[in-house]
């Protein structure tokens, strides 16, 4: 009876083995459990699902077992304009892929995209985009010409003005360009008070024809310089944060206890 029971035992171990390996065998083919279904969510503008299908299709070919979803993935992140994407299975023959693209809000250096969240990608083919804000600056200093700009913008939107264009320079002074051409020179210091300056004359400002360029880098005043003069002037290269520029109209502000004056 104890030798029918071990016999019996063996019998059943040695066949749950054969069901454990004719299982695993039949799990890791592709072609007994096949991926049917790739479903692309997402609110996708400059990505097609057919790119993020064509991504993950030879990942997807292995199976529903023996598919990689973070192989996958990455596959999909490789994408030029993805910024994010999870993959889920879903059983019996779906993989579910969500993709959260790059949004671009400016352009960062020559040939960068910087997207809401401050992140620089590379799209080739984008040099001729139009409406995005140029901004320059040291690569280590880029979360703070970021800042600042979203800073400038919000101050001069208030006064229906927009930057085409910011620049830190590797001194640590600021420029920028807005939308009608006109140059601010803001230097190292007191940038949002200096702006602020400009804000408090930019209407007067806008009435004297030919302005190219406004330096605030001023105690209490700042000066104007027209296109003629700055293209006589446009060989000089300034060096000291708050030098007054050769051939500028200075306007000194009004204070509590004086008036405004201007002298050339």
């Amino acid at each position: 009876m104890k030798a029918f029971i071990w016999v019996l035992t063996g019998m059943l171990g040695f066949a749950a083995i054969l069901l454990a390996i004719w299982m695993f065998g039949g799990m890791n083919k592709a072609a007994q459990w096949p991926i049917r279904w790739l479903e692309v969510a997402g609110e996708l503008d400059r990505t097609t699902a057919e790119q993020v299908r064509a991504a993950v299709a030879a990942e997807a070919s292995n199976g529903f077992f023996a598919v990689n979803t973070d192989h996958a993935r990455d596959a999909v992140i490789r994408l030029p304009w993805v910024a994010s994407a999870s993959i889920r299975k879903r059983w019996p023959d779906a993989l579910e892929i969500d993709v959260i693209e790059h949004r671009v809000i400016a352009r960062w250096n020559q040939t960068g995209l910087l997207s809401t969240t401050g992140e620089v990608f590379d799209v080739a083919g984008t040099a001729g985009m139009q409406g995005l804000t140029h901004l320059y600056g040291p690569e280590l200093r880029r979360e703070d010409v970021f800042e600042t700009w979203q800073q400038l913008r919000r101050q001069l939107a208030a006064a229906g003005l927009e930057i085409r264009l910011l620049e830190l320079d590797p001194r640590g002074a600021w420029s920028l360009e807005l939308d009608s051409g006109q140059q601010l020179l803001l230097g190292r210091e007191q940038v949002e008070q200096r702006l602020q300056r400009f804000l408090a004359v930019h209407r007067q400002l806008a009435g004297m024809q030919d302005v190219a360029r406004i330096d605030l880098r001023y105690p209490n005043g700042l000066s104007v310089t027209r296109r003629s003069a700055q293209a006589e002037n446009q060989a000089s290269q300034l060096e000291a944060d708050d030098s007054p520029e050769l051939g500028a109209i200075q306007i000194t502000l009004p204070t509590e206890s004086g008036a405004q004056s201007q002298h050339g």
